[in-house]
C-alpha cells in the first residue's frame, strides 16, 4: 500500500507532471499558446519541484547505514 500524501504534495506533483504535459499537448495539436498559459505552465513546472525538494528533508529514511558484509 502507498501512503498518501498530504494536498501540497499532491498538488505539487500535479504541477511538476502538468505543464510539460500542457505545453507538450499544445504542441502535438498545433494549438495556438497565449504567452501568459506558457508562462504559467512553466512556473507550475518550477514551483512543483522546489516544492517537493524542499519538503523532501535532509534526513536519511531508515537510519541504516548499507549494506551487512
Amino acid at each position: 500500500q502507498l501512503p498518501s500524501a498530504d494536498p501540497l504534495t499532491k498538488g505539487a506533483w500535479i504541477a511538476l507532471i502538468g505543464g510539460p504535459v500542457y505545453l507538450l499537448v499544445t504542441v502535438i495539436l498545433d494549438w495556438e499558446v497565449p504567452g501568459w498559459a506558457a508562462f504559467l505552465a512553466v512556473a507550475a513546472f518550477i514551483g512543483g519541484f522546489v516544492t517537493l525538494v524542499l519538503r523532501m528533508g535532509d534526513e536519511p529514511r531508515d537510519p541504516d547505514d548499507g549494506a551487512v558484509v
